[in-house]
């Protein structure tokens, strides 16, 4: 399993990609919609370029889930770390059903 700062990178990576940003606007802590100014449809290509940067396949429904629970119904923004949390937490729960 992938160490947080290098599924960091590798986010960092597939998000620097896909909305053609510089290394320096990226953090943990940007915001994909306030900060990062991605629209819906990022989101997609955002998932396709991490998932081929980890082997790690996001599910959008288990994510949806994790983030609503983490940060409350009324989410409306997330960041990288939120990202990298769910990964993270996806990655643990694949590897403890193996």
């Amino acid at each position: 399993m992938l160490t947080e700062q290098e599924l960091f990178e590798k986010v960092a990576e597939a998000v620097r990609t896909v909305l053609n940003t510089s290394e320096d606007e990226i953090s943990r802590k940007s915001m994909f919609k306030a900060d990062l100014k991605a629209e819906s449809i990022d989101y997609l290509d955002i998932s396709y370029e991490i998932e081929q940067r980890t082997g790690i396949e996001l599910d959008f429904t288990e994510a949806l889930e994790y983030l609503t629970d983490k940060k409350g119904e009324d989410v409306t923004d997330i960041s990288l770390q939120d990202i990298i949390d769910f990964i993270m937490f996806a990655a643990r729960k694949k590897e403890d059903g193996k």
